[in-house]
């Protein structure tokens, strides 16, 4: 594994971790109406905010994974016909990902909806 894709991998690791953390964290975005919400709405409230940042997370590690993927590519020394290739192929994979972080996305909001009702 390249270093410049470690330095990626534990860059993207920190983003989610901190928008996680943001996320779950009230004083972040205060509204009015928290004071008079019951704890379990307190607690599906935190979950879709945390859902939500994992999934924005998510599509920008795809996104910065796509951008190495594609200099990868470009710095390989492939004929001109194999970069292109190589780079519609990066730009396939992410959005598949993008993809599965959009269902992950889908299923996790359910699942606040089943646990909270």
């Amino acid at each position: 594994m390249r270093s410049s894709n470690l330095k990626a991998i534990i860059a993207s690791a920190a983003a989610v971790l901190s928008l996680s953390a943001m996320a779950a964290d009230p004083t972040v975005h205060p509204t009015n109406s928290q004071t008079e919400l019951t704890p379990q709405q307190q607690e599906k409230r935190a979950l879709k905010t945390e859902s939500k940042a994992e999934y924005k997370a998510r599509k920008e590690i795809a996104e910065v994974n796509k951008d190495l993927d594609v200099a990868d590519c470009k710095t390989s020394g492939l004929e001109s016909k194999d970069v292109r290739d190589c780079k519609r192929e990066a730009k396939n994979n992410a959005k598949a990902v993008k993809q599965e972080a959009k269902e992950i996305y889908k299923e996790d909001k359910a699942n606040i909806k089943a646990h909270t009702e």
